[in-house]
C-alpha cells in the first residue's frame, strides 16, 4: 500500500488500482485523499456510487451529455449520438469551473468498472479542452480503481449497435484515449473480507472462469432449493423487482402497524442520488441493512450489517444487529452532495450543495446484487438461475464471509459462471507485477524535477507586463508617468528571468539524469533547486508584486479606471499564485522555500467602501443610472448603497426627490410607525420602490434621533 501511495504520488503514471472483493480498494483511496498533496477531484459512474465515495458524478463534473459519443467527425443521427464536433460545444465552462479543471493533478475515478469507453473518451476531450493541451485528459493524471470482474457498464440495446462500430468493448480500458496512456494495472492480492483457504480458492477460480479449478461438487453442497430461513438472511437477486417483491411481502406479513420516516432533503439533492427510499416504511420486527459505516469512535455498525428492528419513534429508531445481543439506538444520518471549486489559495476545496437526511437502512430481505457491491454478510440465499450477466454470480458469491453462510436455491453450472476474456488480457498487458518499486526509482526524480520546473516558469511574465504597459497607455484617465517608468524596468527585467530559468532548466535536467546512479549528484539538485527557488521569489516579490500591488492600491475603484484595474488585477492575480506555488513546491518530499517572518503574500488592498465610491460620484453630479452603469452595478444596488449615507445624515434627499414626494413622505411618517417596509409601501404611493422607501426612512429616522438627542 505504502508502494502504491508513493508511485501514483510522486510520478505522473495513470494507475488501475484493482482487486477482488474485499482487498481494501475502498480504504486505500481513502488513506490516499488523506495523505495526498495533489489537487485532486473524485468522480464515479452513478450518483450513488459518487455519494459513496465523497465525490460527484462524471456527468456533472464535466457536463457531458446522456447520449452514446463516437470517438471521431464522422456524420451520425444528432438523436441517437454526439461526434466530437457535437460534443465540444458542452465544454464552454463558466470561469470557477475552467480554473478548477486547469489546477487539477490528478483524476480520481471510483467504480470504474461500471464506466462506459465512450464517457472515457468524452472527459478526455472536457479536460483537453478546458486545460488547452493536446496531451490525453490535459495532461491530468489519472487514478482508476475499480473490479472489472464484478459488474460490468451497462449498454442500452439501443446504443449497442453505434459502440460497437467504434470500441472493441464497452470497457473502460478500450476507450481511444486509455489506449494511448502509459495505463499501469496495481491489483491488490489480500482478501480480508474471507479468511477461508477453501472457499478463496473456489472465488478465484470463479472469478476466473478457471472451470479446472472450480469445485462444483463443494459450491452446489450448499444448493437447498427448499431452504425457508428461521434466521436472519439475505436474499440476493438479479433484478430490482425481485427484491423489491420479497422485501414487500415481508413486511407486509408483519402485524404491526407499520411507520413512515420521511427524508430530510436541502438544497440540490436529486432523487436519483438518494441512498435509500425517501419514505421509509418500517414495522418493529422488520429486518434492515445498515446502509453507511458507523463514523463514530465505537464502530457499532457497518455498512450491510443486518439487524431487527425493535422499537420506533419519532427521532431514533431501536435495532438489535444480527448475532448481538446489545440494542442499538440510532438516529438520522446525514449524507451531502458536493461540488468542487478552487478557493484564492489555488487548493480544490468541497462544497456541500445539497443534503439528505434519514435513517441510514433498508429493509434487507432481499437485496440486488449490483446494490450489493462493497457489502458484506453472514448469511445470504442465492437464485443464481435467472438472467445473471457477467460477474454476478462472482459478486454475489462474494457477498459473504464463509461457504456456509450461503443457501444457493438454484444449482450452479458452467453455464452461468460468465466472464470476459478481454479483462485478463488487458490486465495481463498492463500488470504492474513487482515492477512498482522499480518504476518509482526511475521515473520520482524525473517527476520531482518536472514539477519544480513547471513552477518556476517564467516565460509568460513578459507578456503579461507588456499587456500591463499597453494599458496604461490606452488609459484616458491614469496619470500614467509613474506607471510606465515601471513598466519600462520590468520588461526588459522579465526577459532576463526568462534567460535565467532557461539555463536552470537545461543544467538541472542534465544533473537529474545523474542522481539516480549517483547520490552526490541528487544533493546538487537539491541544493540548486533550493538556490532557484528563493531567487526567483525574492525577485518576483520585491520587484514586481509589492511594487505592482501598491499602484493598484492608488487605482482600484476610481473612476474611469475599470478597464485598466481589470488588466493589472489579473497580472497581481497570476504573481500571487506564483509566489505561493514558490512557497509551497517540493523535491521529493523536501520544502525548498526558505520561510521568512514577513512573506504574507497576498494581493488584498484596503479597498474603500463600495457605498462611499458611489456617494462620492452622487456628490459630484452624476444620475443614479449613470454611476450604475459606469460602476457596472444596478440602479437598485446605487439607491441602497445611498441609503446607507442618508441613515448617517449627509445625503442630499432633494437631489433625488421632488418636494410633494418628500412633504408628503414626511406627512405620512408623523402620522405612522410601521415595522417593516413592506406595510410602509403599502401607506405610499405607488411610484416609490423599496429602495427609496429605505433612503427615506433612513432620513427620517436620522433627523428625528438627531432631534431627541437635542431635547
Amino acid at each position: 500500500m505504502q508502494q502504491l501511495f508513493n508511485l501514483i504520488e510522486h510520478t505522473h503514471r495513470n494507475i488501475f488500482l484493482t482487486g477482488k472483493a474485499g482487498t481494501g480498494k475502498t480504504t486505500f483511496l481513502g488513506d490516499f485523499i488523506k495523505r495526498t498533496k495533489k489537487k485532486y477531484v473524485v468522480v464515479a459512474p452513478t450518483g450513488i456510487a459518487a455519494i459513496n465515495a465523497g465525490g460527484v458524478t462524471i456527468h456533472s463534473m464535466f457536463g457531458l451529455p446522456l447520449k452514446t459519443h463516437i470517438p471521431s467527425f464522422d456524420d451520425v443521427d444528432p438523436n441517437e449520438a454526439n461526434n466530437i464536433q457535437h460534443l465540444l460545444p458542452h465544454f464552454k465552462y463558466r470561469r470557477e469551473k475552467l480554473k478548477l479543471l486547469r489546477n487539477l493533478d490528478i483524476l480520481i475515478v471510483d467504480e470504474v468498472s461500471m464506466l462506459r469507453c465512450d464517457v472515457m473518451d468524452m472527459m478526455d476531450l472536457a479536460l483537453r479542452s478546458a486545460r488547452r493541451s493536446s496531451q490525453k485528459f490535459g495532461g491530468v493524471q489519472l487514478l482508476l480503481i475499480g473490479d472489472l470482474y464484478q459488474l460490468p457498464p451497462v449498454v442500452k440495446e439501443e446504443s449497442e449497435r453505434i459502440l460497437y462500430q467504434y470500441y472493441a468493448s464497452p470497457f473502460f480500458f478500450d476507450a481511444a484515449a486509455i489506449k494511448e496512456t502509459n495505463l499501469l494495472t496495481v491489483e491488490l492480492k489480500k482478501v480480508y473480507r474471507q479468511t477461508d483457504e477453501k472457499f478463496l480458492q473456489l472465488l478465484n477460480a470463479i472469478r476466473d472462469k478457471d472451470f479446472d479449478a472450480i469445485d462444483f461438487e463443494l459450491l452446489n453442497s450448499r444448493y437447498d432449493p427448499s431452504f425457508e430461513p428461521k434466521e436472519s438472511y439475505v436474499y440476493l437477486t438479479s433484478h430490482n423487482y425481485m427484491a423489491d417483491n420479497i422485501n414487500r411481502s415481508s413486511l407486509e406479513k408483519i402485524k404491526e402497524k407499520p411507520v413512515v420516516y420521511k427524508a430530510k432533503i436541502d438544497g440540490d439533492f436529486k432523487p436519483h442520488l438518494y441512498p435509500n427510499e425517501e419514505e421509509l416504511v418500517l414495522k418493529i420486527g422488520a429486518q434492515v441493512m445498515f446502509i453507511r459505516n458507523d463514523t463514530s469512535e465505537t464502530k457499532r455498525y457497518f455498512n450491510g450489517k443486518l439487524a431487527k428492528v425493535t422499537a420506533l419513534n419519532d427521532d431514533s429508531i431501536t435495532v438489535l444487529p444480527q448475532d448481538e445481543t446489545r440494542e442499538l439506538d440510532i438516529e438520522r444520518e446525514l449524507w451531502e452532495h458536493k461540488k468542487y471549486r478552487l478557493n484564492q489559495q489555488k487548493n480544490v476545496e468541497e462544497d456541500v450543495i445539497g443534503s439528505y437526511e434519514q435513517f441510514p437502512f433498508r429493509l434487507a430481505w432481499a437485496v440486488t446484487i449490483h446494490k450489493s457491491q462493497g457489502l458484506t454478510f453472514d448469511r445470504v440465499i442465492i437464485d443464481a438461475g435467472r438472467s445473471f450477466t457477467a460477474g454476478q454470480v462472482y459478486v454475489a458469491l462474494s457477498r459473504c464471509r464463509t461457504l456456509e453462510g450461503i443457501v444457493l436455491k438454484s444449482s450452479i453450472t458452467p453455464g452461468i459462471i460468465l466472464t470476459d476474456d478481454r479483462i485478463a488480457f488487458f490486465q495481463n498487458e498492463t500488470d504492474a507485477g513487482e515492477k512498482i518499486e522499480a518504476i518509482l526509482e526511475d521515473e520520482k526524480y524525473n517527476y520531482a524535477i518536472e514539477k519544480l520546473l513547471l513552477r518556476l516558469d517564467v516565460k509568460w511574465l513578459k507578456d503579461e507586463i507588456e499587456a500591463w504597459r499597453d494599458a496604461v497607455a490606452e488609459s484616458k484617465f491614469l496619470k500614467s508617468e509613474k506607471a510606465t517608468e515601471l513598466a519600462e524596468k520590468l520588461i526588459p527585467h522579465s526577459g532576463h528571468l526568462a534567460e535565467v530559468f532557461e539555463k536552470f532548466q537545461v543544467f538541472i535536467r542534465a544533473k537529474t539524469r545523474q542522481a539516480a546512479s549517483d547520490a552526490p549528484a541528487w544533493q546538487i539538485v537539491e541544493d540548486k533547486s533550493v538556490g532557484a527557488v528563493n531567487y526567483f521569489f525574492e525577485n518576483i516579490n520585491t520587484k514586481y508584486f509589492e511594487p505592482l500591488k501598491s499602484m493598484y492600491a492608488t487605482t482600484k475603484g476610481k473612476v474611469g479606471l475599470k478597464g485598466y484595474n481589470d488588466v493589472l488585477k489579473t497580472l497581481l492575480e497570476d504573481l500571487e499564485e506564483y509566489l505561493n506555488g514558490l512557497k509551497q513546491v517540493t523535491l521529493l518530499d523536501k520544502p525548498l522555500y526558505v520561510k521568512k517572518e514577513e512573506d504574507v503574500i497576498s494581493m488584498k488592498v484596503e479597498k474603500k467602501p463600495s457605498h462611499l465610491i458611489s456617494f462620492e460620484m452622487f456628490e459630484q453630479g452624476r444620475a443614479v443610472m449613470e454611476i450604475a452603469n459606469e460602476r457596472g452595478v444596478t440602479a437598485g444596488t446605487v439607491l441602497g448603497h445611498l441609503s446607507k449615507m442618508a441613515a448617517v445624515g449627509v445625503l442630499d434627499i432633494e437631489r433625488l426627490f421632488p418636494k410633494k414626494i418628500i412633504d408628503n413622505f414626511e406627512r405620512v411618517y408623523s402620522e405612522n410607525s410601521f415595522e417593516s417596509v413592506t406595510q410602509w409601501k403599502a401607506a405610499l404611493p405607488d411610484e416609490l420602490d423599496f429602495n427609496e422607501i429605505r433612503i427615506l426612512l433612513n432620513h427620517f429616522n436620522y433627523q428625528k434621533k438627531k432631534k431627541k438627542q437635542g431635547e
